[in-house]
């Protein structure tokens, strides 16, 4: 009988081909694992950025609005002081005090038949014509539109324009609520034919009263704000493209944008607001208060006093710039990644599919010719990345560069190969290029540096990444080379250190505003400090802190009372102590900013004494650091060269030698170097601009 002929389904597999089946199984998953993982991996990396980019914004325009609102808070509080001139005067204050005494209507001052009057009010209203004669040259002379005089019941009583006309309910509640907080407040601006307009309400004591004493009246004083709201809205030198500073005021119903500059006066917001619990502005993206089409980066903090907040806004699109170069750069190099694992699949796949030796063979041409075709892709690809790729062999020579590597030697890639680094870059170049290449070669791990590079003439800051390149056994062949352009970078960090040293300048100014005895201290005290630490030679790092916390040493004087700062006498023991929290009001503010911890240490102990008896833990000797140690000699010096309320400048040498004196309280080899520093040019420079 014939066999029959068994049936496909009947035919046993052999065991090699279940084995193939499961291992082309196993290199799939495989490809679809590692290429998800590069995926997800590529947008952690760029989530990240962004998440540091935003982080960075918000840091920024933190600082800029912080800025802009103490301006307007300056501003503001210097309108309310030109109240001081009248309401201070005892005049003023014993006529107020007078009319406070009357119960009920006050039209028996000006308003009823003389002979009703009783004495006190017939008095008052004798004095009445002078008394309005006095308030309205003060007007005039302040630049005031006009000013009243309003009882504790919210009155008003004298005019600048001749008359009383009716008070709206907001100006008595609001003159009522100055009193009764014992502080000047301000009105919402409002528009009037004359542009915009404001109310400043300042409270009137009793004469001879304390401060605990209860106000017997208010001043209310309307000024014209427009020119001025403009101005302090422009942008500063501190602003960058994309930039811009906006006043927002809380009406009855919802909020308003300040716009001085139009005919309106103000315009609707339909951005999102969302307030914190302090009453700030959250940061977020957001329509633009001015152009509701922008998206923009926003922030807004509360004018201390006043239904404003200073909003500062940044173009969305325009910060996260550099993040989408990013994310570009990324996603390129994650796809060569995907790239690489998909050509390492499909060569273990033609292995894995080769049954006999010539189809191996064959396999393998095919599968060469694949490999020069995306060897060809990736050489494209190559040819497209900007930074420069080498390869070196054990001898220094190259053999192989990118395009964008000969390009910028101006010379062919076929040029280049053979040559060493002493042949491309010149002796000194390659020495240093070449300095870390014996310990790649011998370590076998990869070293990072950052070097000047001159190629046609032209300066370049690269970072380079060399990689020792190893064959299948671990043997080094020779070094990969990245080398990364950062010339922009580090320009566009050397621009930002300028603008943080501006800033930092400018918070400087605002500060000595504060004392009129520290014009110019800050600068003086961060020239001779750095000169100072330089004689010392200390570390780049430490000069740098040491100039950072000079510059900021005096931000805690800003919550010193200001009757403190001023007196003309020497302080009691009490001021004395509320003197010295300048330290932990410093600390307080700084300790919430990105500030490297150096120089919140240097201004903590920058009043701290050698021998223990300064403030604010008593530190000595070694417990202080040099940089305080240095910042303290440098401010006592600074101190006294300049005059006070209660005594004259001393001379430099005056100084020197009370230093020296109390060389007890203070680190010997400082006062040395800070001698040394004043008798030096740059010394004699800083004193003659100080």
């Amino acid at each position: 009988m014939n066999a029959q002929t068994p049936h496909p389904e009947e035919i046993p597999k052999y065991p090699g081909e279940r084995q193939k089946g499961l291992k082309i199984g196993l290199l799939a998953t495989f490809v679809v694992v590692v290429s998800a993982a590069i995926v997800i991996l590529a947008g952690r990396v760029i989530s990240a950025k962004q998440v540091e980019a935003v982080k960075n914004q918000k840091t920024r325009l933190e600082i800029l609005a912080d800025g802009r609102s103490e301006v307007f808070e300056a501003w503001l509080d210097g309108l309310a002081q030109q109240g001081d001139r009248l309401i201070k005067s005892d005049l003023f204050r014993l006529y107020a005090a007078e009319v406070n005494l009357i119960d009920g209507d006050l039209s028996a001052i000006f308003g009823s038949v003389p002979g009703e009057r009783d004495e006190d009010a017939s008095d008052l209203a004798v004095q009445l014509p002078m008394m309005k004669n006095i308030l309205r040259e003060f007007s005039t002379y302040s630049g005031f539109l006009n000013a009243r005089i309003i009882s504790r019941e919210g009155q008003a009583y004298i005019a600048t324009d001749g008359y009383l006309p009716p008070m709206s309910d907001r100006q008595v509640a609001l003159s009522q609520a100055c009193m009764r907080d014992h502080q000047a407040k301000f009105s919402p601006l409002r528009k009037t034919s004359q542009g915009l307009e404001m109310d400043i309400l300042a409270p009137i004591y009793p004469p001879e009263s304390d401060d605990d004493a209860k106000p017997v009246g208010a001043l209310m004083m309307t000024r014209q704000v427009t020119g001025k709201l403009t101005e302090l809205l422009s942008n500063t030198a501190l602003s960058t493209e994309g930039e811009r500073t906006r006043l927002m005021q809380k009406t009855a119903q919802d909020f308003k944008q300040v716009t001085p500059w139009t005919a309106e006066g103000f315009s609707d917001i339909t951005a999102d607001l969302e307030m914190d619990k302090n009453g700030h502005l959250n940061f977020a993206p957001r329509q633009s208060l001015s152009d509701p089409a922008k998206e923009v980066f926003s922030l807004g903090i509360a004018v201390e006093g006043t239904p404003w907040w200073v909003v500062q806004e940044a173009d969305r699109d325009m910060a996260l710039a550099a993040v989408q170069s990013y994310k570009r750069t990324v996603y390129l190099l994650a796809a060569f990644g995907v790239l690489t694992v998909l050509l390492a699949a499909g060569l273990a796949w033609w292995i894995l599919a080769g049954a006999h030796n010539k189809r191996i063979a064959e396999e393998f041409r095919k599968l060469a010719a694949r490999i020069e075709d995306q060897k060809r892709f990736i050489d494209s690809i190559n040819s497209n990345i900007t930074d420069f790729i080498t390869l070196k062999d054990l001898e220094g020579k190259f053999t192989y560069v990118n395009e964008a590597f000969a390009k910028a030697l101006g010379r062919d890639e076929e040029d280049i190969l053979g040559m060493d680094a002493q042949a491309v870059f010149g002796y000194d170049t390659a020495k240093r290029l070449c300095s870390h290449d014996e310990s790649v070669v011998r370590e076998k791990k990869r070293v990072t540096v950052n070097e000047p590079v001159y190629l046609l003439s032209q300066r370049y800051e690269f970072k380079i990444s060399k990689s020792p390149y190893l064959d299948s056994q671990g043997n080094c062949l020779g070094i990969v080379e990245v080398y990364h352009d950062m010339t922009e970078f580090m320009a566009v960090q050397e621009r930002n250190r300028k603008l943080i040293r501006r800033a930092m300048e400018a918070l400087g100014n605002t500060i000595e505003a504060t004392d009129p005895y520290l014009g110019g201290h800050t600068k003086l005290l961060a020239g001779l400090s750095v000169e100072v630490a330089k004689s010392l030679n200390l570390s780049e790092m430490e000069i740098a802190e040491i100039e950072t916390a000079a510059n900021l040493s005096q931000i805690g004087m800003m919550f010193v009372p200001k009757e403190i700062l001023t007196k003309p006498d020497r302080l009691n023991d009490e001021e004395k102590a509320i003197m010295e929290q300048h330290v932990e009001h410093a600390y307080r503010i700084l300790r919430k900013i990105d500030i490297d911890d150096g120089v919140l240490r240097a201004i903590y102990q920058m009043n701290e004494r050698m021998d223990g008896s300064g403030y604010p833990k008593g530190l000595a000797d070694g417990e202080i650091i040099m940089p305080a140690r240095i910042l303290s000699a440098v401010n006592s010096f600074c101190a006294m060269i300049r005059p006070r309320s209660y005594r004259g400048a001393k001379t430099m040498q005056e100084a020197l030698d009370v230093l020296r004196k109390d060389s007890a309280r203070y680190d010997d080899s400082v006062l040395e170097a800070l001698s040394e520093t004043l008798s030096s040019p740059a010394g004699e420079k800083l004193i003659v601009q100080q």
